[in-house]
Protein backbone atom coordinates (compact mmCIF):
# COMPACT_ATOMS: atom_id res chain seq x y z
CA UNK A 1 0.00 0.00 0.00
CA UNK A 2 0.91 3.48 -0.57
CA UNK A 3 1.04 6.23 2.25
CA UNK A 4 1.71 10.47 1.14
CA UNK A 5 2.80 8.42 -2.01
CA UNK A 6 5.73 6.21 -0.90
CA UNK A 7 5.24 2.39 -0.85
CA UNK A 8 4.99 0.42 2.17
CA UNK A 9 6.75 -3.11 1.14
CA UNK A 10 5.35 -4.86 4.36
CA UNK A 11 3.91 -7.91 5.23
CA UNK A 12 0.38 -8.89 3.98
CA UNK A 13 -0.81 -9.94 7.70
CA UNK A 14 -0.85 -5.60 7.81
CA UNK A 15 -3.98 -3.71 6.51
CA UNK A 16 -3.73 0.07 5.90
CA UNK A 17 -5.87 2.32 8.02
CA UNK A 18 -4.74 5.97 7.94
CA UNK A 19 -1.51 7.86 7.00
CA UNK A 20 -0.21 9.35 10.64
CA UNK A 21 2.81 11.72 9.79
CA UNK A 22 5.77 12.48 7.60
CA UNK A 23 8.98 14.55 8.50
CA UNK A 24 12.84 13.67 8.52
CA UNK A 25 12.62 10.70 10.54
CA UNK A 26 10.19 8.77 7.92
CA UNK A 27 6.81 7.96 6.82
CA UNK A 28 4.35 6.40 9.46
CA UNK A 29 0.53 5.01 9.15
CA UNK A 30 -1.85 3.13 11.18
CA UNK A 31 -2.60 -0.20 10.23
CA UNK A 32 -4.17 -3.20 11.92
CA UNK A 33 -2.65 -6.03 12.19
CA UNK A 34 -5.18 -9.14 11.01
CA UNK A 35 -2.96 -11.76 13.26
CA UNK A 36 -3.48 -10.52 16.84
CA UNK A 37 -6.28 -7.89 15.84
CA UNK A 38 -4.57 -5.34 17.33
CA UNK A 39 -4.25 -1.43 16.06
CA UNK A 40 -0.05 -1.05 14.90
CA UNK A 41 1.60 2.36 13.88
CA UNK A 42 4.36 1.61 11.15
CA UNK A 43 7.03 3.81 10.43
CA UNK A 44 8.96 3.57 7.59
CA UNK A 45 12.66 4.61 7.70
CA UNK A 46 14.31 4.66 4.39
CA UNK A 47 17.63 5.41 3.46
CA UNK A 48 18.29 3.41 6.87
CA UNK A 49 21.37 5.57 7.00
CA UNK A 50 21.07 9.23 5.35
CA UNK A 51 23.52 10.68 7.80
CA UNK A 52 25.42 9.26 10.48
CA UNK A 53 23.61 11.02 12.94
CA UNK A 54 20.05 9.70 11.74
CA UNK A 55 21.59 6.54 11.29
CA UNK A 56 22.67 6.40 14.78
CA UNK A 57 19.17 7.22 16.21
CA UNK A 58 17.66 4.94 14.54
CA UNK A 59 19.92 1.84 15.76
CA UNK A 60 19.69 3.69 19.19
CA UNK A 61 15.93 3.48 19.14
CA UNK A 62 15.71 -0.14 17.87
CA UNK A 63 18.47 -1.50 19.94
CA UNK A 64 17.00 0.58 23.38
CA UNK A 65 13.04 -0.64 22.52
CA UNK A 66 14.01 -4.06 21.95
CA UNK A 67 16.06 -4.19 25.38
CA UNK A 68 13.71 -2.18 27.41
CA UNK A 69 10.81 -5.09 26.33
CA UNK A 70 7.30 -4.12 27.44
CA UNK A 71 6.31 -1.75 29.79
CA UNK A 72 3.19 0.17 30.05
CA UNK A 73 4.56 3.52 30.24
CA UNK A 74 7.30 2.93 27.47
CA UNK A 75 6.23 2.65 23.92
CA UNK A 76 7.15 -0.78 22.20
CA UNK A 77 8.73 -2.74 19.22
CA UNK A 78 6.31 -5.62 17.63
CA UNK A 79 7.81 -6.30 14.78
CA UNK A 80 10.72 -4.61 12.98
CA UNK A 81 11.65 -5.72 8.57
CA UNK A 82 13.69 -4.41 6.40
CA UNK A 83 14.19 -4.34 2.59
CA UNK A 84 17.69 -4.36 1.72
CA UNK A 85 17.35 -4.17 -1.95
CA UNK A 86 15.12 -0.69 -1.43
CA UNK A 87 17.24 0.30 2.11
CA UNK A 88 14.00 0.30 3.93
CA UNK A 89 13.65 -0.09 7.65
CA UNK A 90 10.15 -1.31 8.33
CA UNK A 91 9.17 -0.61 12.65
CA UNK A 92 5.66 -1.90 13.63
CA UNK A 93 5.23 -0.02 17.35
CA UNK A 94 2.45 0.52 19.70
CA UNK A 95 -0.46 2.66 18.08
CA UNK A 96 -1.31 5.45 20.41
CA UNK A 97 -4.01 8.39 19.63
CA UNK A 98 -2.50 11.78 20.27
CA UNK A 99 0.41 13.30 22.86
CA UNK A 100 0.77 15.87 25.60
CA UNK A 101 2.10 18.50 23.69
CA UNK A 102 -1.53 18.28 21.41
CA UNK A 103 -3.55 17.80 24.81
CA UNK A 104 -1.50 20.81 26.60
CA UNK A 105 -2.57 22.95 23.59
CA UNK A 106 -6.21 21.53 23.52
CA UNK A 107 -9.00 23.04 25.21
CA UNK A 108 -9.77 20.17 27.30
CA UNK A 109 -9.87 20.92 30.79
CA UNK A 110 -6.88 19.11 33.31
CA UNK A 111 -8.13 18.64 36.45
CA UNK A 112 -5.38 17.97 39.60
CA UNK A 113 -6.33 14.20 39.17
CA UNK A 114 -5.39 14.09 35.42
CA UNK A 115 -2.15 15.57 35.96
CA UNK A 116 -1.11 13.29 39.02
CA UNK A 117 -2.24 10.56 36.90
CA UNK A 118 0.05 11.80 33.53
CA UNK A 119 3.02 12.23 36.14
CA UNK A 120 2.68 9.17 37.96
CA UNK A 121 3.10 7.02 34.40
CA UNK A 122 6.03 9.33 33.12
CA UNK A 123 7.43 8.96 36.22
CA UNK A 124 6.80 5.09 36.48
CA UNK A 125 8.01 4.90 33.20
CA UNK A 126 11.39 7.21 33.94
CA UNK A 127 12.18 5.06 37.21
CA UNK A 128 11.99 1.75 34.52
CA UNK A 129 14.34 3.95 32.39
CA UNK A 130 16.63 4.53 34.73
CA UNK A 131 16.34 1.40 36.91
CA UNK A 132 18.30 0.06 33.39
CA UNK A 133 20.92 2.26 33.35
CA UNK A 134 18.96 4.68 30.10
CA UNK A 135 18.66 8.23 30.09
CA UNK A 136 16.19 9.60 27.50
CA UNK A 137 17.79 13.04 26.80
CA UNK A 138 15.06 13.87 25.12
CA UNK A 139 11.63 13.91 26.97
CA UNK A 140 9.48 16.80 26.09
CA UNK A 141 5.47 16.64 25.91
CA UNK A 142 5.89 15.70 22.21
CA UNK A 143 7.36 12.83 22.85
CA UNK A 144 4.72 11.16 25.41
CA UNK A 145 1.99 9.22 23.68
CA UNK A 146 -1.33 8.96 24.68
CA UNK A 147 -4.47 6.62 24.41
CA UNK A 148 -8.06 7.54 24.73
CA UNK A 149 -8.01 6.12 27.96
CA UNK A 150 -5.02 8.49 28.72
CA UNK A 151 -2.64 6.14 29.10
CA UNK A 152 0.66 7.44 28.90
CA UNK A 153 4.10 6.31 26.85
CA UNK A 154 7.33 7.42 26.31
CA UNK A 155 8.57 7.33 22.63
CA UNK A 156 11.29 8.64 20.62
CA UNK A 157 14.37 7.36 21.64
CA UNK A 158 16.63 8.61 18.72
CA UNK A 159 18.98 10.50 21.51
CA UNK A 160 18.41 8.15 24.85
CA UNK A 161 21.75 6.63 26.23
CA UNK A 162 22.81 3.31 27.82
CA UNK A 163 24.74 4.17 30.84
CA UNK A 164 26.72 1.37 33.34
CA UNK A 165 24.81 1.60 36.38
CA UNK A 166 25.55 4.39 39.23
CA UNK A 167 27.58 6.14 36.08
CA UNK A 168 27.84 9.59 34.43
CA UNK A 169 27.49 10.43 31.09
CA UNK A 170 29.66 12.71 28.83
CA UNK A 171 27.58 13.36 26.14
CA UNK A 172 29.63 13.89 22.40
CA UNK A 173 29.98 17.33 21.69
CA UNK A 174 28.15 17.07 18.16
CA UNK A 175 25.17 16.08 19.97
CA UNK A 176 22.09 18.05 20.30
CA UNK A 177 20.53 16.74 23.44
CA UNK A 178 16.85 17.80 25.15
CA UNK A 179 15.00 20.46 23.09
CA UNK A 180 16.15 23.61 25.21
CA UNK A 181 12.83 23.76 26.74
CA UNK A 182 12.84 21.17 28.32
CA UNK A 183 17.15 21.36 28.69
CA UNK A 184 18.53 21.08 32.58
CA UNK A 185 20.35 23.88 33.09
CA UNK A 186 23.97 22.12 33.96
CA UNK A 187 23.65 21.04 30.17
CA UNK A 188 23.79 24.67 28.83
CA UNK A 189 26.50 25.93 31.68
CA UNK A 190 28.65 23.26 30.84
CA UNK A 191 27.67 20.85 27.87
CA UNK A 192 31.35 18.97 27.88
CA UNK A 193 30.39 18.13 31.26
CA UNK A 194 29.44 14.45 33.29
CA UNK A 195 25.61 14.30 33.53
CA UNK A 196 23.04 11.38 34.90
CA UNK A 197 19.57 10.48 35.02
CA UNK A 198 18.80 14.02 37.39
CA UNK A 199 18.93 15.78 33.77
CA UNK A 200 15.62 14.02 32.75
CA UNK A 201 13.81 14.78 36.27
CA UNK A 202 14.52 18.42 35.46
CA UNK A 203 12.81 17.53 31.81
CA UNK A 204 9.90 15.97 33.90
CA UNK A 205 9.54 19.02 36.22
CA UNK A 206 9.08 21.09 33.39
CA UNK A 207 6.47 18.64 31.31
CA UNK A 208 4.68 18.80 35.10
CA UNK A 209 4.74 22.66 35.36
CA UNK A 210 3.73 22.94 31.55
CA UNK A 211 0.22 20.07 32.30
CA UNK A 212 -0.84 22.20 35.24
CA UNK A 213 -0.26 25.76 33.41
CA UNK A 214 -1.16 24.66 30.04
CA UNK A 215 2.02 26.40 28.63
CA UNK A 216 5.78 26.03 28.85
CA UNK A 217 7.36 27.33 31.53
CA UNK A 218 10.81 28.14 30.32
CA UNK A 219 10.35 28.92 26.86
CA UNK A 220 13.94 30.27 25.58
CA UNK A 221 14.13 31.61 22.44
CA UNK A 222 18.34 30.89 22.33
CA UNK A 223 20.43 29.57 25.12
CA UNK A 224 21.06 32.41 27.27
CA UNK A 225 17.14 33.68 27.05
CA UNK A 226 16.58 30.06 28.52
CA UNK A 227 19.02 30.32 31.35
CA UNK A 228 17.98 33.92 32.36
CA UNK A 229 13.94 32.60 32.16
CA UNK A 230 15.18 29.77 34.67
CA UNK A 231 17.20 31.70 37.23
CA UNK A 232 14.40 34.21 37.11
CA UNK A 233 12.33 31.86 38.30
CA UNK A 234 14.62 29.42 40.14
CA UNK A 235 16.46 32.70 41.74
CA UNK A 236 20.06 32.26 41.54
CA UNK A 237 22.18 29.32 42.73
CA UNK A 238 23.87 29.21 46.19
CA UNK A 239 27.32 29.36 46.25
CA UNK A 240 27.67 25.64 47.20
CA UNK A 241 26.42 24.56 43.90
CA UNK A 242 28.41 26.25 41.36
CA UNK A 243 31.56 24.71 42.40
CA UNK A 244 31.45 21.86 39.93
CA UNK A 245 30.86 24.27 36.92
CA UNK A 246 34.49 24.69 35.68
CA UNK A 247 33.57 27.14 32.32
CA UNK A 248 34.94 30.56 33.65
CA UNK A 249 32.13 31.97 31.21
CA UNK A 250 29.41 30.03 32.69
CA UNK A 251 30.73 31.37 36.36
CA UNK A 252 31.04 34.96 35.05
CA UNK A 253 27.15 34.62 33.72
CA UNK A 254 26.69 32.84 37.16
CA UNK A 255 27.84 35.81 39.22
CA UNK A 256 26.25 38.16 37.39
CA UNK A 257 22.63 37.08 38.73
CA UNK A 258 23.86 38.79 42.32
CA UNK A 259 20.91 37.67 44.64
CA UNK A 260 18.17 37.08 42.72
CA UNK A 261 15.53 36.21 44.96
CA UNK A 262 13.17 32.21 43.90
CA UNK A 263 9.82 32.99 42.62
CA UNK A 264 7.45 30.30 44.91
CA UNK A 265 5.97 28.14 42.75
CA UNK A 266 2.31 28.87 44.26
CA UNK A 267 2.37 32.62 42.68
CA UNK A 268 2.57 30.79 39.41
CA UNK A 269 0.24 28.04 39.65
CA UNK A 270 -2.08 29.56 42.13
CA UNK A 271 -4.89 26.92 41.99
CA UNK A 272 -2.42 23.58 42.65
CA UNK A 273 -2.03 21.95 45.57
CA UNK A 274 1.01 22.48 48.33
CA UNK A 275 2.00 18.90 47.76
CA UNK A 276 2.39 19.75 44.14
CA UNK A 277 4.30 23.24 44.54
CA UNK A 278 6.64 20.99 46.71
CA UNK A 279 7.29 18.07 44.11
CA UNK A 280 8.04 20.54 41.67
CA UNK A 281 10.35 22.43 43.53
CA UNK A 282 11.88 19.36 44.10
CA UNK A 283 12.24 18.79 40.77
CA UNK A 284 13.04 21.64 39.07
CA UNK A 285 16.21 22.23 41.64
CA UNK A 286 19.17 23.80 40.39
CA UNK A 287 22.00 21.03 41.87
CA UNK A 288 21.22 18.08 39.90
CA UNK A 289 22.85 15.84 43.05
CA UNK A 290 19.60 17.25 45.24
CA UNK A 291 17.47 17.10 42.38
CA UNK A 292 14.50 14.61 43.60
CA UNK A 293 15.16 10.92 41.42
CA UNK A 294 12.05 9.27 39.58
CA UNK A 295 12.11 6.53 42.93
CA UNK A 296 11.58 9.30 45.35
CA UNK A 297 9.34 11.36 43.53
CA UNK A 298 6.92 8.27 43.35
CA UNK A 299 7.59 7.98 47.17
CA UNK A 300 6.43 11.75 47.43
CA UNK A 301 3.22 12.54 49.05
CA UNK A 302 1.38 14.08 46.04
CA UNK A 303 1.91 10.90 44.35
CA UNK A 304 1.42 8.44 47.24
CA UNK A 305 -2.51 7.96 46.73
CA UNK A 306 -1.24 6.86 42.66
CA UNK A 307 1.26 4.17 44.13
CA UNK A 308 -1.15 3.08 46.32
CA UNK A 309 -3.62 1.93 43.65
CA UNK A 310 -0.49 0.78 41.10
CA UNK A 311 0.24 -1.46 43.83
CA UNK A 312 -3.15 -2.98 44.74
CA UNK A 313 -3.82 -3.37 40.61
CA UNK A 314 -0.46 -4.66 39.65
CA UNK A 315 -0.05 -6.77 42.75
CA UNK A 316 3.26 -5.09 43.24
CA UNK A 317 4.95 -7.17 40.32
CA UNK A 318 6.94 -4.83 38.19
CA UNK A 319 7.95 -5.31 34.56
CA UNK A 320 10.65 -7.78 33.73
CA UNK A 321 14.22 -6.84 33.24
CA UNK A 322 14.87 -6.13 29.83
CA UNK A 323 17.39 -8.37 27.60
CA UNK A 324 20.83 -7.34 27.16
CA UNK A 325 22.28 -5.52 24.04
CA UNK A 326 25.03 -4.07 22.73
CA UNK A 327 25.23 -0.26 22.73
CA UNK A 328 29.51 0.03 22.26
CA UNK A 329 28.45 1.71 18.88
CA UNK A 330 27.90 5.01 20.70
CA UNK A 331 31.76 5.09 21.72
CA UNK A 332 33.08 4.07 18.23
CA UNK A 333 33.69 6.39 15.21
CA UNK A 334 31.50 4.54 12.72
CA UNK A 335 31.04 5.08 9.11
CA UNK A 336 27.28 5.60 7.50
CA UNK A 337 27.77 1.68 6.49
CA UNK A 338 28.88 0.43 9.03
CA UNK A 339 25.58 2.00 11.15
CA UNK A 340 23.43 0.33 8.32
CA UNK A 341 24.71 -2.99 8.33
CA UNK A 342 24.32 -2.79 12.08
CA UNK A 343 20.79 -1.86 12.22
CA UNK A 344 20.08 -4.55 9.33
CA UNK A 345 21.88 -7.14 11.79
CA UNK A 346 19.12 -6.25 14.47
CA UNK A 347 16.39 -7.28 12.10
Amino acid sequence: FKVYGSVFKVSSRYQFLNPLGKGSYGVVCAAKDRETGQCVAIKKVTPMAKRTVDAKHTLREVLLLQHLGKHPNVISIHNLSANVKDDELYIVMDLMDTDMHRVIQSSQPLSDAHAKYFLHQLLRGVKYLHDNGVLHRDLKPGNLLLSKTCQLKIADFGLARKIPRGAADRPPMTEHVVTRWYRAPELMLQPDGLYDQSVDMWSVGCIFAEILGRKALFPGKNFLHQLTLIFDVIGAPAAGATTKIQSSQAQRFLQSLGKKPKVPFRSIFPSASESAMDLLDRMLEFDPAKRISAQDALAHPYMQEMERKHRHRSGGVEPPPPMRADFSFDLKNLTKMDLRALIVKEV
